[in-house]
């Protein structure tokens, strides 16, 4: 399953993908787009990297009103005054989720963009973004350490059970 989040703004205050990794970089974290940085986003799907672990994912470049008419979203409608649409399509990767809320809220610091995972109709703010990607880092984190450990996962303390578990079943149904 593939998850599709779009960014709404004008095509004349797109940044340069140099501009987005400073950007993110200066927010304090470990982010790096591996080529491309003198281009804007295009249909070549970025490749980044966050706290070294390297992810890729499809990014699409449309007019704004040909993507509300795919997504048949005219909830959207009423919002957009933006003439184009970045789509990001990704799979169950939390480094690609990562890195796609750090360069939609570089976005948004840019160009004002508007963000909306499409699956969901939700829109996304800046306060969201930057509540969720500590959280998707944390779940690369568990991810990679499992990996490297193969050991007996680490119980969780139970003062933090409840947080943690709506957080994990919320991830769950978005990799469904």
């Amino acid at each position: 399953m593939s998850m599709t989040q779009t960014a709404f703004l004008k095509k004349a205050d797109i940044p340069t993908n140099g501009q987005i990794q400073n950007t993110i970089q200066k927010l304090g974290y470990d982010f790096k787009i591996l080529s491309g940085l003198e281009k804007q986003i295009d249909q070549d799907g970025l490749e980044c990297s966050i706290n070294g672990h390297q992810t890729y994912f499809e990014t699409y470049v449309d007019l704004a009103d040909n993507v509300i008419a795919d997504h048949e979203a005219d909830w959207i409608k009423p919002d957009i005054n933006q003439d184009t649409a970045i789509s990001f399509v990704w799979g169950a990767d939390f480094a690609a989720g990562a890195c796609i809320g750090l360069i939609s809220l570089a976005l948004i610091d840019h160009s004002n963009a508007l963000i909306y995972y499409m699956d969901d109709q939700m829109k996304y703010s800046r306060k969201m973004l930057l509540t969720d990607t500590p959280q998707f880092l944390a779940e690369l984190q568990k991810q990679s350490n499992r990996n490297e450990n193969h050991q007996e996962p680490v119980k969780p303390k139970p003062t933090n059970t409840q947080t943690k578990n709506k957080f994990l079943d919320r991830l769950k149904n978005i990799f469904k």
